[in-house]
């Protein structure tokens, strides 16, 4: 990029920003709030057209999408987690960090920065339904432990987790507690009464995003093990998968890959690195162990049988789950069906999920 063209570079924290323009050898600074009052503010002091870069963050697709729309802006949103290594510094300020990635984009060009895409409304609201319902489910899987661990101290050790998961088993149980706990027990069996409405509610807004993509559901759940969860978060990370430009790239965004240590000629490779997108990550392995109970899992579940032997049963499916990440990408991207799926069945799942079209 040409140094003399004004780049201008924010950090974002939560109620405020830092604006920094730099334009050759000389800076312009500007402070404002993350409010729409202060959003106004920084939209008077930016020129229509000139480049702004930002981190990826809480607010950063929302304000991203703002000054586009409003100013014209051409926007950068890099991955924090790529772009700490390339400016890390021991004077860490806002001020200092909005100048370090003004300069970085000015010093760098667009195809080799760590750039994230910036999710479309639509795409935006897809995304948040999926992190609220993992959000609960886990809330909901924590109260029942809890409520879980009330009943063993009371010395009523047979019952199990997934049996006080059912709400009529819970009341059942719940006769049976001495009174020293039934105060405590109550309280979390109310939590988890409504939480589970809460999730309730949000299954019927999942269900009616997917039926408005129904092509794109019925796609990805024709593969084995892809519910609507899955389908969902897909349909929001991954979309068309146009951004990326093969299925290994794909592998890395959902965070599939093992760290590599590599010493002399010593090659380690170790646990999966953990990073990328949590949405899909944490439910395709669920998924990989579905599929490979499947009748229909096809090459996948056969690649899964070789493996295990040799690497044991996690390391197999963790395998199992980065190809199947790799093949819904191409099946997406080549409007193909899993090749193993049976229409019948297929219809059937769809009609079990409620999302079935109205005429089918």
């Amino acid at each position: 990029m040409d140094t003399n063209k004004p780049v201008v570079g924010i950090d974002l924290s939560k109620r405020t920003l830092e604006a920094v323009r730099v334009t050759g050898e000389r800076i312009e600074r500007f402070s404002g709030k993350t409010d729409d009052q202060g959003l106004r503010a920084l939209e008077k002091w930016l020129k229509k057209g000139e480049t702004v870069v930002m981190e990826a963050g809480s607010q950063a697709f929302r304000i991203a999408r703002r000054l586009a729309k409003n100013i014209g802006c051409d926007m950068i949103v890099l991955n924090p987690g790529d772009v700490a290594v390339i400016y890390d510094s021991l004077k860490k300020t806002d001020k200092e960090d909005a100048l370090k990635l003004a300069r970085l984009a000015q010093r760098h060009p667009r195809e080799e920065l760590p750039t994230v895409e910036i999710p479309t409304e639509k795409q935006e609201a897809i995304r948040r339904l999926s992190t609220e319902q993992a959000h609960w489910s886990e809330m909901i899987s924590m109260s029942k432990n809890r409520l879980h661990s009330v009943f063993v101290e009371a010395g009523i050790v047979h019952l199990t987790r997934s049996h006080l998961s059912r709400r009529e088993n819970r009341l059942e149980a719940f006769e049976s507690l001495p009174e020293v706990y039934q105060a405590e027990a109550s309280r979390l069996m109310r939590d988890i009464d409504h939480m589970e409405g809460l999730v309730e509610e949000l299954e019927e807004q999942i269900r009616d995003a997917l039926k408005e993509n129904l092509d794109y559901t019925s796609l990805v759940m024709s593969m084995p093990g892809v519910g609507p969860i899955l389908a969902l978060a897909l349909l929001g990370y991954l979309g068309d998968g146009k951004r990326f430009s093969s299925a290994k790239q794909v592998g890395f965004f959902v965070g599939l890959v093992p760290k590599v240590q590599i010493s002399g000629t010593m090659v380690h490779y170790g646990h999966i690195v953990h990073t990328g997108c949590k949405p899909i990550r944490r439910v395709i392995i669920q998924a990989a162990w579905a599929l490979t109970r499947s009748n229909e899992g096809g090459d996948l579940r056969a690649f899964y049988q070789r493996l295990y032997p040799i690497k044991g049963k996690k390391k197999a499916i963790v395998a199992v789950a980065r190809k199947m990440t790799e093949i819904l990408y191409l099946m997406v991207r080549n409007g193909e069906f899993y090749r193993h799926s049976n229409p019948v069945n297929l219809k059937k799942k769809l009609k079990y999920y409620g999302l079935h079209s109205a005429a089918a």
